[in-house]
């Protein structure tokens, strides 16, 4: 899956004609393949036309006749399969072949926040945290969704991030824009097919400005959304409808889950309940922790939301959870463009793997309590 950064790809549809255009053309949602998450298409494999991002560029992939079958999963785990869509006015653009050929459907996972609140940074600090200490103690297994794209990702975020302190640019102004894809199994149900699992960032502050139809259609593939916000958006008083705004396009919104997440906590480490959960790190799956983490934080920040803007998610979605995280561990310096201290997130995981939970890539007993 490739995103607008990348020579020859596209990220989301830039005008409202070739918004529509697309939605009209995908409007039967009982179609054989997976749904395109960047132009809405359905995508097929086909086995005797997969491409290979190289030297800046896109070519036909050939697997030989005589590979073994590990050599054929080693091409295969970087083939691309291009989108049907490829109208004139619509550039060339491909998803990896994992997220089309799945067996199960993927997880789509978007990120909405105010470009202060910093999702790109909270992203890449999960990231970091699942390369850094893996999930296998939480009963995971996770590998990239397209080698090229995470590597990406990790060389400009993650690293940057967490080796160099460095303060990470606002992402690009598309509506909604590919940030990285993982493949998934739950290893406590070994029979149960890996899930492809893709992060978008979504502007919802220009959400809904045009071509509501296309963005209506994204928000209706989105299985689980990761709300952030910080303190400073809480407590400064004035109007941010980023969530209102997504909220009010999202439709089924009981067959959905929402983690709502307070980023930059470490502003509050000395605030009870915020200490507490800041120091509780991030230990195996307890729905029981979750849920009274969660009543925490529900008392904490209606006492501090001056704009009663940042509990709506929790009210309205089937499954919900609010969770306390700092993608950092500390302030920025002041004008500058790195951080005071060394990058260290704090309870970056946390958010994750609720939402696994919650959509259904954590399959155990426990994982189905999580946010009920």
């Amino acid at each position: 899956m490739t995103a607008g950064r990348v020579s020859g790809a596209v990220s989301i549809l830039r005008t409202p004609i070739e918004r529509q255009a697309c939605v009209m053309s995908e409007s039967d949602t009982t179609s054989p393949g997976v749904r395109c998450p960047m132009c809405l298409s359905r995508v097929v494999v086909d086995h005797d036309e997969l491409w290979l991002w190289e030297d800046g560029g896109y070519r036909s992939l050939d697997i030989p006749p005589g590979a073994t079958p590990e050599q054929r999963r080693r091409l295969l785990r970087h083939a691309q399969v291009r989108c049907p869509n490829q109208a004139d006015e619509f550039p060339e653009h491909h998803l990896p072949y994992q997220y089309v050929s799945a067996e199960s459907d993927p997880v789509v996972i978007a990120l909405i926040g105010n470009f202060r609140a910093g999702k790109t940074h909270m992203l890449a600090a999960m990231i970091g945290s699942i390369q850094n200490q893996g999930l296998e103690r939480y009963g995971l297994s996770v590998s990239p969704l397209d080698v090229h794209g995470y590597e990406e990702f990790t060389n400009t975020k993650v690293r940057p991030l967490l080796d160099r302190d460095q303060m990470l640019d606002r992402t690009g102004q598309d509506v909604w824009e590919f940030e990285v894809g993982l493949m998934i199994s739950d290893l406590d149900s070994p029979s149960t097919p890996p899930r492809a699992v893709a992060f978008f960032d979504v502007a919802g502050e220009v959400l809904g400005t045009t071509g509501t139809a296309a963005e209506q259609a994204f928000l209706d593939t989105v299985d689980g959304f990761l709300f952030v916000f910080s303190p400073e958006d809480m407590e400064d008083g004035r109007p941010d409808n980023t969530f209102a705004t997504v909220l009010d396009m999202v439709e089924d919104k009981q067959d959905k889950a929402a983690v709502l997440v307070m980023g930059k906590a470490d502003l509050y480490r000395f605030e009870y309940p915020v200490d507490r959960w800041l120091r509780d790190g991030v230990p195996a799956l307890d729905a029981g922790r979750i849920e009274e983490e969660t009543r925490d934080l529900y008392a904490f920040i209606s006492e501090h939301d001056k704009g009663g803007n940042y509990l709506r998610p929790w009210f309205e979605f089937g499954r919900a959870a609010i969770h306390v995280a700092s993608a950092t561990g500390g302030s920025p310096q002041p004008g500058g463009r790195r951080y005071a201290r060394p990058v260290r997130p704090q309870r970056a995981l946390q958010p994750f793997l609720t939402l696994m939970a919650a959509t259904g890539v954590l399959r155990t007993a426990e994982a189905r309590k999580v946010g009920r």
